[in-house]
């Protein structure tokens, strides 16, 4: 149980683990169930963030120290796989080309677009909550983004036969979707009732919607889609949460 505890916060944060917290390859792929968990966690850090400092910041500054702090406690991993996933998509090529625009480390125009689009949203969805709303919508938006992720994994193939995307898609289950949607359900509801449902069936339709046009170009999901994924899914939550706001 804690070999798969600490390769789930080794791949979806960058705590310094102590050298105690040893995990094999083998915990990676059983790791997976414990993602919303994670994702539990590093919104209750979020939203507590917020909620002691909200009041000692001018609202553009705090907005974008929120958002880096999203941004850091992944490292950046999952902007660099939706800067690779713009760069891989909108290429319009086929589907091997676009597998290997994704492996390459620099970042092109396409890229470079995608990052400002979601970054750009995701700073305007946090302009326009209220202060009461800013840390439930933060404890609500990285569970999107892993709970997401399990889905992805669950529902598509990986695109390549070997590599990380390989690797996590050994031992995958229907009942790990349940145990995310039931997990993400229930902290939208209890964080804001309805508002909260509504937001969670946005996020779904959303990461629907990618998954489609993942198997399209590519015929599953990668390293790369599954942090796109992640980073679309909490761009979602904060855009509908500040839609649902204005509209009252």
């Amino acid at each position: 149980m804690f070999g798969r505890l600490w390769a789930a916060l080794g791949f979806l944060t960058i705590l310094p683990l102590p050298t105690w917290c040893r995990q094999t390859e083998a915990d990676l792929p059983r790791c997976v169930p414990l993602f919303p968990l994670i994702g539990l966690g590093i919104g209750g850090v979020a939203g507590g963030v917020i909620l002691l400092t909200q009041a000692y910041l001018p609202p553009l500054l705090a907005a974008v120290i929120y958002l880096l702090l999203l941004i850091v406690v992944h490292g950046g991993l999952h902007l660099d796989g939706l800067a690779d996933t713009g760069d891989g998509f909108f290429s319009h090529r086929k589907r091997e080309r676009i597998l290997e625009i994704m492996q390459d480390a620099r970042l092109g125009a396409y890229g470079c677009v995608t990052l400002m689009a979601v970054l750009s949203l995701k700073l305007a969805g946090v302009l326009s909550l209220t202060p009461q709303m800013l840390a439930k919508a933060f404890f609500l938006a990285p569970l999107c983004g892993r709970c997401a992720m399990v889905v992805m994994l669950v529902v598509l193939p990986s695109a390549r036969e070997t590599g990380m995307g390989a690797l996590f898609k050994q031992g995958r289950s229907a009942w790990e979707v349940i145990w995310s949607l039931a997990v993400l359900v229930v902290a939208g509801w209890c964080l804001l009732q309805w508002t909260g449902l509504i937001a969670v069936g946005a996020v779904l339709g959303v990461a629907i919607l990618f998954m489609g046009l993942c198997q399209r170009k590519i015929g599953g999901f990668t390293g790369d889609t599954l942090g796109a994924l992640s980073e679309l899914s909490e761009m979602t939550a904060l855009v509908t949460l500040a839609l649902l706001f204005f509209r009252g």
